[in-house]
C-alpha cells in the first residue's frame, strides 16, 4: 500500500511540475526576439523623398511676376498673390491684400506705358526668391510729381518674393531709386555719374525672351561661411571699423548702386562709401532683416539707421532727424573677399522719414 502511495505521490508531484512550467514565472526566460525587418529601418531613415528646393510653381513665379509688371493695369499680378500677401517699398508705407498691392504698382510704376520688363538674374532657395529686373518705358501720366513728359526712362530694379508651394507671393518687397528715374525725366538733381539728367535708356525688344541666369542655393558650408562675411562688413560699419571693414574686401571690389552710371572700383572707393556714411549718420546702427547664401552670392537685406548729420547723395542734411534706409544687397564672393557689390536702395526714402 505504502508503495502505491508513493508511485501516486511521485505521479502527482511530475504532472504538478509540469503545469508550472506552463505558468508565468519571474523565473522564466523571455521569449525570443521576433524577426527585424532592416528594410523598414532603412526605409524610416531615409529623407523624405519631398523636394526641399523650390516647387515647379515657386520656380517659375519670379519671371511670372516681372511679366506682370509689362502687362497693361499689371494683369495677373493680383492672381500672383496670397489672400493676407504683403508689400512694401522703401519710403512708402506697407501694403496689404491683393487689390492694395495693385494699387502699389499702379502708384510706382503705372504712369508708364509700353513697359518692357526683363529679368536678368534670379536667385532661388526653398522659400524666396530674388530677382533682378529691368524695365523701359515712357512716360505718359503724371508721376510723382513730375509732369507726364512723353520721355523714356530705364529703371534698374529688384524683388525679393517669399512663396508658397503652388506658386503664389506671400511677401513681396520691391527696390528701385526714385531719383534716378526722374533724373531722366529732368526733374531733381542729376545723379552722380549722369551730369546731364538723361541717363542711356536701354532698348529691350518685345522678343527678349532669353532666360536670365538662375542661380539655386546649395545650403552648402560654404554659403554659411560667405554669409558671416557679408554680415561682418555691416558689422564693422556699425562699428566703425574700418581695417576690418576693407578686410571683408577684395583689393578689386566692385561696387554697383542705381545712383552712379559706372561701378565704383577698388578699396579707396570702399573706404570713400565708408567715410561718408560715418560722416553722414551719428550713432549709425545696421540691422539685418534677411540674408541667404546661394552659391557664390549673398542675398542681403538690412537697414542702415541713426541721426542724419550731413547730406546723403542728393538729400541735403536734417538735423535732429532719425532716418532709416531700407538697402538689400547681392554680394558677390570670390576666394574668402567680397568681389562684388550690386545694392538696391531707394535713397529719397529718408526724406520723407517722419521726425523722430
Amino acid at each position: 500500500m505504502r508503495s502505491t502511495n508513493t508511485r501516486m505521490r511521485i505521479r502527482f508531484t511530475m504532472a504538478l511540475a509540469v503545469l508550472m512550467a506552463g505558468c508565468p514565472s519571474e523565473t522564466v526566460a523571455p521569449p525570443p526576439a521576433p524577426p527585424v525587418n532592416w528594410q523598414s529601418l532603412d526605409a524610416g531613415a531615409t529623407p523624405s523623398s519631398a523636394s526641399t528646393g523650390p516647387t515647379e510653381n515657386e520656380r517659375a513665379a519670379a519671371q511670372a511676376y516681372v511679366r506682370t509688371l509689362a502687362a497693361p493695369a499689371f494683369a495677373g499680378l493680383a492672381a500672383q498673390l496670397d489672400d493676407d500677401s504683403r508689400f512694401t517699398f522703401p519710403g512708402a508705407g506697407d501694403s496689404r491684400g491683393r487689390e492694395a498691392i495693385v494699387r502699389a504698382h499702379e502708384r510706382l510704376l503705372g504712369a508708364f506705358d509700353q513697359r518692357r520688363m526683363r529679368a536678368r538674374r534670379v536667385w532661388r532657395t526653398s522659400s524666396e526668391q530674388t530677382v533682378e529686373w529691368e524695365l523701359t518705358g515712357v512716360q505718359a501720366r503724371d508721376w510723382m510729381g513730375v509732369k507726364a513728359s512723353q520721355k523714356s526712362v530705364s529703371v534698374r530694379g529688384m524683388a525679393l518674393l517669399w512663396t508658397k508651394d503652388d506658386g503664389t507671393i506671400t511677401d513681396l518687397h520691391l527696390y528701385f531709386d526714385l531719383a534716378a528715374v526722374k533724373a531722366q525725366l529732368g526733374a531733381g538733381p542729376a545723379t552722380p555719374g549722369n551730369v546731364a539728367g538723361q541717363a542711356a535708356v536701354t532698348t529691350i525688344d518685345d522678343d527678349s525672351s532669353s532666360p536670365p541666369l538662375v542661380f539655386d542655393q546649395e545650403s552648402s558650408p560654404t554659403e554659411r561661411i560667405n554669409v558671416a562675411l557679408a554680415k561682418a562688413s555691416l558689422d564693422a560699419l556699425e562699428a566703425n571699423d574700418v581695417v576690418a571693414y576693407l578686410g571683408a574686401m577684395a583689393g578689386d571690389v566692385e561696387i554697383d548702386t542705381l545712383e552712379h552710371a559706372q561701378p565704383s572700383r577698388g578699396k579707396g572707393a570702399a573706404a570713400a562709401y565708408f567715410k561718408a556714411m560715418r560722416k553722414a549718420i551719428g550713432q549709425l546702427d545696421t540691422t539685418v532683416t534677411d540674408a541667404w547664401g546661394v552659391g557664390r552670392f549673398v542675398i542681403l537685406e538690412y537697414t542702415i539707421a541713426g541721426e542724419q548729420l550731413g547730406p546723403l547723395g542728393s538729400i541735403p542734411a536734417q538735423r535732429d532727424k532719425t532716418v532709416v534706409l531700407h538697402i538689400a544687397d547681392i554680394v558677390e564672393v570670390a576666394a574668402d573677399k567680397i568681389g562684388h557689390i550690386w545694392r538696391y536702395d531707394n535713397p529719397t526714402e529718408i526724406a520723407v522719414t517722419p521726425p523722430s
